[in-house]
């Protein structure tokens, strides 16, 4: 079983952090789905895909904010 917290994951090493672009709480930099192997692991981080000065942009977005319904700028969800 793998232990939790690698220096190759972002809940063991805090360089592997960003910023939620609503709330700003730190979470991890890996987005998407959690390792199969951690199946008590929730998916922490959402990349969103918006506009900022004209350029699409992805924002780094907390799943409490996600889940609030929060999205970016110009949100361009993929179906």
């Amino acid at each position: 079983m793998p232990i939790k917290g690698s220096a190759y994951r972002a809940e063991g090493n805090t360089t592997l952090r960003s910023l939620c672009a609503n709330c700003g709480k730190s979470i991890p930099t890996e987005v998407g789905h959690a390792h199969p192997l951690d199946e008590a692991v929730e998916q922490e981080t959402w990349g969103l895909v918006g506009v900022l000065d004209s350029k699409p942009s992805v924002f780094a977005t907390c799943a409490v904010c996600h889940d609030a319904g929060w999205r970016p700028p110009a949100y361009a969800g993929m179906n």
